[in-house]
């Protein structure tokens, strides 16, 4: 099962965001989408994850996506955005429970469902706070438990999660263990389409980089496909060298001018 994307162009004021894309990835797949600012990687979630812009040009596990009905889209998909601002004095577990809006759990059933999905983003421990007192990185973690609540950790069913810059505000220990637990995710038949700016977590921790340019899709394939000197200098403008990465032999970028 999977999503699939024919020719996808989005054009907005005469100016074109996405210019003819076409990829597919699966559930148990964790994709990483790199590119400069501007190169289009939000305007792709938003046409994989909305479909007010997919123009029929996605469907998921085979079928359009517009033969699925809303409730139907949420339980195989969640999105996590750049933005998730709650000016409500709502506890972190009240949070998390808005990922289950639709869920047919009982109350006791939820509430263990939410102890899950923290534990799993290290953020248990903040279950009874008041959410607006959290530091950026906290409100970042608890909001992605919400979105793992709200595709069902213990269904059998192909799902994906749509996750826009995730760990930008967490600090490395987070980062390198939240990207661990996502990488898990594919054994549950969850995909994860991630968009990163930090292209040596994203060779470390993903199957696959998608690395845009100017709205066009330069080169999809497995890290040491994607990330060489040639592709970094076209997609970002950089000078780098490449090295490899001590025990997972995945590639390290590092700049040429340091």
């Amino acid at each position: 099962m999977s999503i699939l994307v024919k020719n996808l162009s989005v054009k907005v004021s005469n100016k074109k965001l996405l210019s003819n894309i076409s990829l597919e990835f699966g559930a148990g797949e964790m994709i990483a989408v790199v590119g400069e600012n501007g190169a289009g990687k939000t305007t792709l979630i938003n046409c994989l994850t909305d479909g007010s812009f997919s123009q029929k040009c996605v469907s998921i596990n085979g079928l359009p996506v517009e033969s699925y009905s809303l409730s139907e889209l949420a339980s195989m998909r969640a999105v996590l955005t750049q933005s998730n601002d709650l000016t409500f004095p709502f506890t972190v577990t009240e949070v998390v429970r808005l990922g289950l809006s639709l869920s047919c759990l009982s109350q006791s059933q939820q509430l263990l469902a939410v102890q899950r999905c923290l534990r799993k983003v290290d953020a248990l421990h903040l279950k009874n706070r008041d959410y607006t007192t959290l530091s950026g990185g906290e409100k970042q973690r608890v909001q992605l438990a919400r979105v793992l609540a709200q595709i069902s950790l213990d269904s059998e069913l192909p799902r994906y999660l749509f996750l826009d810059e995730p760990t930008s505000a967490l600090d490395m220990k987070h980062q390198f263990e939240t990207l661990k637990m996502l990488r898990s995710l594919r054994q549950l038949n969850i995909g994860v389409f991630i968009i990163l700016h930090d292209i040596n977590l994203a060779a470390m921790y993903c199957d696959k980089i998608l690395l845009l340019q100017q709205g066009q899709l330069l080169k999809m394939g497995a890290p040491t496909e994607v990330l060489n000197q040639d592709t970094i200098k076209q997609g970002f403008g950089v000078d780098v060298h490449i090295l490899n990465h001590p025990t997972s032999h995945s590639p390290i970028i590092i700049n040429q001018s340091i």
